[in-house]
């Protein structure tokens, strides 16, 4: 149910990532000790939501792993959502780094 309601909001979600961000070509996976740190320095309320974000991403996944034919439409379509996603997860990720790093100050 919750991906049936978050591939619903996709697109409305999108146009504003897709307008600000260069997707990568190949997917990009960043490391969790990565994401936790930069998540940890700053707003626990974006921690929580990037870790449910990972979590519902994983779960895509998995269920991708399950669709029987790589080649079809729906499986790219499922494979294009994953990667956007992921690079949503990443962008919010580097914004709360700077933010984490801008806070410390210069060393």
């Amino acid at each position: 149910m919750r991906l049936i309601w978050f591939t619903a909001l996709l697109p409305l979600l999108s146009l504003p990532v897709l307008a600000q961000t260069e997707l990568p070509s190949t997917p990009a996976v960043s490391s969790d000790s990565q994401a936790r740190t930069a998540a940890a320095a700053g707003d626990p309320e974006l921690k929580e939501d990037l870790q449910k974000m990972r979590a519902i991403l994983n779960q895509m996944r998995t269920n991708l792993a399950f669709v029987a034919s790589t080649t079809t439409p729906l499986a790219h379509q499922f494979q294009l959502e994953i990667d956007m996603w992921q690079a949503l997860i990443d962008q919010l990720e580097r914004r709360e780094q700077k933010k984490a790093n801008g806070a410390r100050g210069p060393q």
